[in-house]
């Protein structure tokens, strides 16, 4: 799984969003927030991915539990599901 590309991601007003440009945008009215652990997931869901390889970045990047990385990991992508962003 993986997001299109035409995303690019700034900061505006102290918070991280990710922008969808060219044909992202037809899809998708509006930004997408990246809080915590999210602008790091967007970024590497720029290349494919599964939800293990996901996880274990977060391990390897985060102190958190595998149980807590797995589960932050499930909703950052029902979340891109539910806006349309995540190609499986």
């Amino acid at each position: 799984m993986h997001i299109p590309s035409g995303f690019i991601i700034r900061q505006v007003a102290n918070e991280t969003v990710a922008i969808p440009t060219g044909e992202a945008a037809k899809g998708l009215s509006g930004l997408v927030a990246l809080g915590g652990s999210g602008e790091f997931l967007f970024e590497l869901l720029k290349e494919e991915q599964t939800v293990e390889s996901l996880v274990h970045a977060l391990l390897q990047n985060y102190n958190v539990s595998p149980a807590t990385a797995e589960a932050d990991v499930k909703e950052f992508l029902q979340i891109l599901r539910e806006n349309g962003i995540l190609i499986e």
